[in-house]
């Protein structure tokens, strides 16, 4: 090792590479007294260092080590001395940065953080504006750091993130300048050493399922399938296994590497309600993180009821003829392939309606009741009607009931009289000789009952209320019309609600 000093309180050492290929650089360790080392400094692989702020008058001894990748470091080299001499002129005394520690990380480690201590000046009484940098030898693996500092701080840090799926190494110098025309500059530098492991596979999570007891075949799309890093081919493999194979047997598998997508199937077992959680492993083959898992669950409920609409009741006459009404809204929730719906009908007097036939097809939403009263037979029946799809297990039927009523034919004939009011009736032809006439519509035989009349007239004869219902509540109501007419027509007051009573009535008169 050789010394050559440039100017009074640093001193340059220089030294013969190391003919050894596993070196990778040297550290440089002096002291006040021969063999006590004090100080250290880390050339990197340079051959040569200018150790400044060293004490007039004083005498230092150095030695040298090397030191390898793996963080070996050699033995103390023969020991050199240097004495400073006295009233040397004053001269910028270079910042200080204390070593920096070599990093092994793993491929796609993230953030790193690198922490930077012993950041000064070069002496207590230089107050310069310190600048620390950092690059780095192979942006390709390891981007320049940025640097975290503060002047007059002694400590400061880097931070960097290894591009994604690359490794090797990078060199990372960092330079601490106080601003100086001279001795203004101290480097350190630091290998990073990106190793290569296997990048975990990938798949996207799973929704949740629910399906209806003996439902069909099920199926359930995969996606987001990769080996999870581009650089990485793998053959990747996919399996599923059922938590509850007594509902849900284990998945069959449809996919094909190295493809994004795949599908699961699988069909619940018969008569089963319950959960099963389906758990699906995507594989890539690999020594360590080669697994990755996405679990969803089955729930198997049973199906809701089959419905059909609400029927209306029914009222009819007394020896009515052939009856008809539709059954609507007919429904259900086929978890089957083939679901089989039927309707029974039944009736509580089959002595007044014997049960009505039914007019369906499976799985049509409507279907047709038909039925007669008995003859000369009259009173109430309630009519039941099942739903009932004989596919299903359970909640396979529904039902509704509506009543018919049948009435006699035995009643008093309701009539209607029309009595003078200003203008009198002709008495001799029954003709209303105009004028405002109060019209008495008599409901014989239904003194508590209701019955509509309507107005009618002639074509081209109407009266001024044709057209007009009105509804009676008593034996007896009055209603006000007003004939407006010069000629002769005959008009009709005609009960509206023969369907309801198996009566209808006319009663004529002519008007002027």
């Amino acid at each position: 090792m050789q010394l050559s000093a440039f100017a009074t309180g640093s001193v340059t050492l220089a030294w013969d590479a190391s003919t050894d290929p596993t070196v990778t650089g040297y550290n440089i360790y002096y002291g006040g007294a021969s063999g006590a080392y004090t100080n250290e400094i880390c050339a990197g692989n340079a051959t040569n260092a200018t150790i400044s702020g060293l004490v007039e008058g004083t005498t230092y001894y150095f030695a040298a080590t090397t030191y390898a990748a793996s963080g070996m470091e050699s033995p103390f080299s023969s020991e050199v001395s240097y004495s400073v001499p006295v009233n040397a002129p004053v001269v910028n005394q270079p910042p200080t940065l204390n070593a920096i520690t070599n990093l092994t990380i793993n491929e796609n480690a993230g953030l790193q953080t690198v922490s930077l201590s012993g950041i000064t000046s070069g002496a207590t009484n230089e107050n310069q504006t310190l600048t620390v940098t950092a690059s780095s030898s192979n942006t390709g693996l390891i981007p320049n750091p940025t640097v975290n500092y503060t002047n007059a701080n002694t400590t400061g840090s880097l931070t960097f993130t290894p591009v994604v799926c690359k490794t090797g190494t990078a060199t990372i110098t960092v330079t601490v300048n106080n601003g100086g025309t001279s001795n203004n500059i101290v480097t350190r530098t630091c290998t990073v050493t990106v190793n290569a492991v296997n990048q975990s596979p990938t798949l996207n999570a799973l929704d949740n399922l629910i399906v209806y007891e003996d439902a069909k075949s099920q199926k359930v799309d995969l996606s987001g399938i990769a080996s999870g890093a581009a650089n990485e081919k793998q053959k990747l493999k996919i399996t599923a296994v059922s938590g509850n194979p007594g509902l849900i047997p284990n998945p069959k598998i449809n996919y094909t590497s190295p493809r994004t997508t795949g599908l699961l199937t699988f069909t619940p077992v018969a008569n089963t309600t319950g959960t099963a959680a389906i758990t699906v492993t995507v594989n890539d083959g690999e020594a360590s993180n080669n697994i990755v898992t996405q679990t969803f669950t089955v729930t198997v409920i049973a199906p809701p009821l089959p419905t059909f609409d609400a029927i209306n009741d029914i009222t009819i006459s007394e020896d009515a003829p052939l009856q008809t009404t539709t059954v609507t809204g007919i429904s259900c929730v086929a978890t089957n392939e083939n679901p089989k719906l039927k309707l029974i009908v039944k009736s509580s007097n089959p002595s007044l309606i014997h049960n009505p036939k039914v007019i369906y097809r499976s799985p049509d939403a409507t279907a047709t009741l038909t039925f007669k009263p008995t003859a000369k037979k009259t009173g109430t029946t309630i009519i039941t009607v099942t739903l009932d799809d004989s596919a299903r297990r359970i909640n396979n039927t529904f039902t509704r009931t509506f009543t018919i009523t049948v009435l006699s034919n035995n009643v008093a004939t309701p009539s209607v009289a029309i009595r003078a009011g200003t203008d009198p009736i002709n008495s001799a032809t029954g003709d209303l000789t105009g004028g405002l006439v109060p019209v008495t519509l008599q409901s014989l035989g239904y003194a508590n009952g209701q019955f509509a009349l309507t107005i009618a007239g002639a074509p081209g004869y109407e009266p001024a209320l044709s057209g007009t219902t009105y509804v009676i509540e008593a034996s007896t109501d009055l209603v006000n019309w007003v004939p407006v007419y010069t000629n002769t027509a005959p008009f009709t007051f005609v009960d509206t609600n023969a369907g309801q009573f198996g009566q209808r009535f006319y009663r004529s008169v002519y008007a002027p």
